[in-house]
């Protein structure tokens, strides 16, 4: 595994679009592939396993730990996340670029053990719109905010990471095109 090459996380707090953005970069022509997450937490509607995630319960991810399979991981939320090790090298094994969709402990995990880790903090243009797209995702209040709170302190630690990004309402491609531009610029530099 190259871990030389530039390794790429799309962070912030949830519901600020950090999917979509990813969604919208895959579509471009950058030889990036994202690390499927794996998670203990439950699928959402619509959400299939081995595409949005790789869904596994809380007893599983723990062996997965304890026998070094994951490359990061981290608790949020009362749920573990984290990427598998075989994932991220299948990445490099097809001259790819991994780029992850990560929370602010496993963003700070990656930069911290590797060197060349960088991290682009999506931003929301307020703080409400975070509470509305939670609540069409038909999220319970006590789960909302509980997430609002998390979402209040990663906000204040968004100066930390290497770009920040407005993630203006309505404007997805606006906002795909600038993060390609970031991520080309990088892979390029």
């Amino acid at each position: 595994m190259d871990l030389n090459k530039p390794l790429f996380i799309i962070t912030g707090p949830s519901a600020v679009g950090k999917t979509a953005v990813v969604t919208g970069i895959l579509q471009s022509n950058i030889p990036v592939d994202k690390v499927i997450t794996t998670t203990s937490r439950v699928p959402r509607a619509g959400e299939i396993d081995g595409v949005n995630y790789h869904f596994v319960s809380q007893e599983q991810f723990e062996t997965l730990v304890r026998d070094d399979k994951m490359f990061e991981w981290a608790e949020y939320a009362g749920n573990f996340y984290g990427s598998q090790r075989a994932d991220v090298e299948k990445i490099f094994e097809h001259n790819q670029y991994p780029l992850w969709v990560l929370d602010s402990q496993g963003a700070d995990f990656l930069k911290d053990h590797y060197k060349n880790t960088y991290v682009i903090f999506l931003v929301p243009s307020a703080f409400d719109i975070l509470r509305t797209r939670m609540e069409k995702r038909g999220m319970a209040e006590a789960d909302i905010r509980r997430r609002l709170k998390i979402a209040r302190s990663e906000l204040d630690q968004a100066p930390k990471y290497d770009v920040r990004v407005i993630n203006y309402d309505g404007q997805l491609s606006k906002i795909v095109a600038e993060v390609a531009e970031i991520i080309r610029g990088k892979i390029e530099g």
